[in-house]
């Protein structure tokens, strides 16, 4: 059980979840000698997105790091 303190939080874990499942079918259904390939190719393909998606959640959700300066 995981405690998730916002809507976002909710988001994010429900992607991280789906990401991690379809890297478990990946490793399930990969031809013999692809394993690998077949996973990095799902981290590419997913993984990425969700990083994407989270680095975006996390600056929408704090404008002040979009401004300039140094940081802090």
């Amino acid at each position: 059980m995981i405690s998730v303190e916002s809507e976002t939080e909710e988001l994010i874990a429900l992607q991280a979840l789906e990401t991690y499942r379809a890297l478990q079918q990946a490793v399930k259904t990969a031809p013999h000698g692809k394993g690998l390939a077949t996973v990095e190719a799902v981290v590419h393909d997913k993984g990425f997105a969700q990083l994407r998606a989270m680095y975006e959640a996390a600056v929408r959700e704090h404008p002040e790091a979009q401004k300039k300066g140094p940081a802090l």
